[in-house]
């Protein structure tokens, strides 16, 4: 209980949570963890089965999909520029999925190279309107804001990451924020 899951996890959190202005901050084993377990609450506790991908992230973001028991149904296009989906390719990509299939729909998009994907706002919105969970892979946008909001905020839920190649790179861990509540504390338990 000194490493794990004990104080020290607690003051991290705190510590995360107050910088970041979250309602809730959760440190996990790994940004993969963090993203697996979301993904898992989201299926079980809302059905939310159904996952689309941006085509420029990790292999492993596409792998913590069907680890946490979702399906990818498609991938996002990507700007050249900011190398992350833009608005209208979010758009193009929602359309693609049959109308049943998108009322159990999550989006996972990854911000790169420390910089937040510039239509955030926008996508959030749509997600929004179009009642779709928003999940941001915030592996390496620790740190980094836009217009005095962090990232992992923008959607239902991001997940940090402090593996060696990352902003803070302490070998392994993240962080899951969430302005939601019932997430945040779904998450503690998960």
């Amino acid at each position: 209980g000194n490493l794990a899951e004990g104080d020290w996890n607690k003051k991290l959190g705190e510590y995360v949570k107050k910088m970041t202005n979250a309602s809730k901050s959760i440190p996990t084993n790994s940004n993969g963890a963090g993203l697996v377990a979301l993904m898992s609450i989201y299926r079980e506790m809302f059905e939310r089965k159904n996952v689309l991908i941006q085509s420029n992230t990790m292999y492993g973001v596409k792998a913590m999909v069907p680890a946490a028991g979702c399906s990818i149904k498609g991938f996002i296009k990507c700007n050249i520029k900011s190398l992350m989906p833009s608005l209208l390719q979010v758009k193009e990509s929602i359309e693609k999925i049959d109308r049943n299939d998108r009322k159990n729909l999550i989006i996972l998009l990854s911000h790169i190279g420390g910089i937040i994907n510039p239509d955030i706002y926008e996508i959030s919105q749509l997600c929004k309107d179009e009642d779709i969970i928003l999940l941001e892979d915030c592996a390496h946008s620790f740190g980094s804001t836009l217009n005095g909001k962090h990232s992992g905020l923008f959607g239902n839920a991001g997940v940090y990451s402090f593996y060696a190649t990352k902003s803070i790179p302490a070998g392994e861990g993240g962080v899951v924020i969430t302005k939601d509540e019932e997430i945040g504390d779904m998450i503690s338990d998960f």
